[in-house]
């Protein structure tokens, strides 16, 4: 290519880039809700081949396509029940309840929207782990964030949800 065919390329791209406009970046506000999540008796658990023995606690082992569902009520700070989680999550990696590997999705509800939720990794490990806000309905609609569930005490476990939402 000659020089001037560039520069006439170069000309054509600056001129088509500058008839798209600016974005405008969206304005987002942040948002954080801290519950503890209580749980309660509703478990679930489809047992995919091979199959185990349960136990007190629950599955002794977790094979690939095993699934867990639960639901747990969300308590705010004064302990009062605000809303709920339902869960439902897919071993993805075969290992004892502790060290398997799982895929969850689910739904915190609550009285102005629910957020929907996901998490990898080793969701029943007992530690610290952080998930994915994927979006929202009601006052949540078009959130995206984080969510954090800090190690459980006394069968109760402290959730921080950080929540961006569209300015309106």
């Amino acid at each position: 290519m000659t020089s001037r065919t560039l520069a006439g390329a170069a000309l054509a791209i600056a001129l088509a880039l500058s008839a798209c406009g600016e974005a405008q970046d969206p304005q987002l506000r942040k948002e954080t809700l801290r519950f503890t999540e209580q749980q309660t008796d509703n478990f679930g658990f489809l047992d995919n081949a091979p199959r185990t023995k349960i136990g007190e606690e629950g599955p002794e082992s977790l094979s690939n396509g095993d699934q867990i569902t639960f639901s747990s009520d969300l308590l705010d700070a004064g302990s009062k029940d605000v809303g709920g989680l339902d869960i439902s999550c897919a071993v993805t990696r075969p290992g004892g309840f502790d060290t398997s590997q799982q895929q969850c999705t689910g739904t915190a509800t609550l009285s102005d929207g629910t957020l929907t939720l996901a998490r990898g990794g080793r969701v029943f490990g007992g530690a610290s782990a952080t998930g994915a806000i994927l979006g929202g309905s009601g006052a949540y609609a078009g959130a995206s964030g984080e969510f954090t569930e800090s190690e459980e005490r006394d069968g109760r476990t402290p959730y921080t949800f950080r929540i961006w939402l569209p300015e309106d």
